[in-house]
């Protein structure tokens, strides 16, 4: 990823977000001193409004000062906060777009108007006003689900990934793939155990993990470990770290409790499975950004034990180029979390994730680098970016759901 290109589309999201802050403030402090006669009560809700925007801005300052690390023992009342700001923030800026645009509308339609009219239709007037306030409430509602329904309703996505010259023995080889759990105020272990079971209902040969498996805090990792020791897969399962272990300085200890758990975490490392007659290499490096990557010492492990198949863990998928030029067939990874907000449901829908890389969600096909003449490492490379289990940034998923993903080896 370009990273000072996402810092330079977050720093103008965050302008945007402000400004319209600003002129919906002022739109209603506008409103209210029209309307309200009475000089004390003007001044009460006039206040009123200054601390509830005020206090809007809070989950923000925190969110940069201490991430998602909430005051113990008992934080419900800074995650309630968040919930709402969550709330606030995207109905606020889906309503303030649609009052921008009525207001706009009012000053344009009378230089369209054939001739004003003898006398004004204030019936008329009326019901525009009382449309445009109604329009102007259904961003909060798409918020509110998005919040309090939409992050929890996670979906099993089925994936098909086409390999040329694929054996018989990985044909239908399946892979559970899961991603960004960010453990935490937001998803607590007792949550992340729901997902654990689905995934174990899928009876998958292997289990990818990809990263971030903790928000902030050090104190996730115990719960988060416990959790995912519950997995089952018929030949291992599989973990890379992402940029949050890494910069939460979690990454060493949970290193270390998934290999005493039965969870190999890959760093620049190998592992190779023997499927019936044939080989399957697995290879995980670390995140592109806060760790450590060396892609070229875990294709050297691999070569030792040379596989059919080379499945390449990364957590962020910007690695998919050079894994492509060096051969390995499939990539699966991260990080985005497909935007958590978009347009519409559809992988390739715009969100701000989309604005910050090529490899937002979905799948991803570039040719690979030629390994023989042919059979086995001919054909594209495929690389698979999940949405991920958990949220960063808002608490909110609108038409992004949480994904769990059913990937399939299909000869081509």
């Amino acid at each position: 990823m370009d990273f000072p290109r996402a810092l330079f589309v977050l720093f103008l999201f965050l302008a945007f977000y402000l400004a319209l802050q600003l002129y919906l403030f002022f739109r209603i402090h506008g409103y209210l001193h029209n309307r309200i006669q009475a000089r004390k009560s003007r001044r009460v809700l006039c206040f009123a409004l200054s601390t509830f925007f005020l206090l809007m801005l809070f989950p923000l300052a925190w969110r940069f000062l201490h991430g998602y690390r909430f005051p113990a023992p008992d934080p419900w009342f800074v995650r309630g906060l968040f919930a709402i700001f969550a709330v606030w923030g995207f109905g606020s800026t889906g309503s303030t777009l649609i009052l921008l645009g009525y207001d706009f509308f009012c000053r344009l339609a009378p230089s369209f108007a054939p001739r004003p009219a003898a006398t004004p239709d204030f019936q008329r007037r009326d019901f525009l006003k009382k449309s445009a306030g109604v329009i102007a409430a259904a961003p909060f509602l798409i918020s509110g689900y998005g919040v309090f329904l939409g992050r929890h309703r996670f979906q099993i996505d089925h994936f098909d990934l086409p390999l040329n010259g694929l054996s018989s023995a990985l044909s239908q080889f399946s892979i559970v793939h899961l991603t960004d759990i960010h453990l935490g105020p937001f998803m607590p272990a007792e949550e992340l155990a729901a997902y654990v079971e689905a995934v174990n209902r899928l009876k998958p040969d292997v289990i990818a993990l990809t990263g971030d498996f903790v928000s902030t805090s050090q104190d996730e990792i115990a719960p988060c470990v416990n959790t995912l020791a519950g997995l089952q897969a018929r030949y291992g399962i599989f973990a890379c770290m992402g940029n949050h272990d890494v910069y939460a300085r979690a990454d060493g200890e949970l290193t270390r409790l998934f290999n005493q758990n039965g969870v190999r975490v890959l760093r620049n490392d190998a592992a190779s499975l023997e499927i019936g007659n044939t080989t399957l290499n697995i290879l995980g490096i670390d995140d592109l950004r806060w760790g450590r990557p060396n892609l070229s010492r875990a294709l050297d492990i691999a070569r030792r034990n040379p596989g059919e198949v080379r499945v390449l863990l990364s957590h962020r998928p910007e690695v998919f180029p050079e894994a492509a030029r060096k051969g390995l067939g499939v990539v699966l990874s991260g990080h985005y979390h497909g935007g958590q907000i978009k347009l519409a449901p559809e992988p390739d829908s715009l969100s701000i994730a989309r604005l910050i890389t090529p490899y937002a969600e979905g799948l991803f096909h570039l040719p690979r680098r030629r390994l023989s003449a042919s059979g086995p490492g001919t054909g594209d490379a495929v690389l698979f970016v999940g949405r991920g289990i958990g949220i960063t940034g808002l608490p909110i998923r609108i038409n992004c759901p949480p994904q769990i993903a059913h990937l399939t080896l299909k000869r081509a």
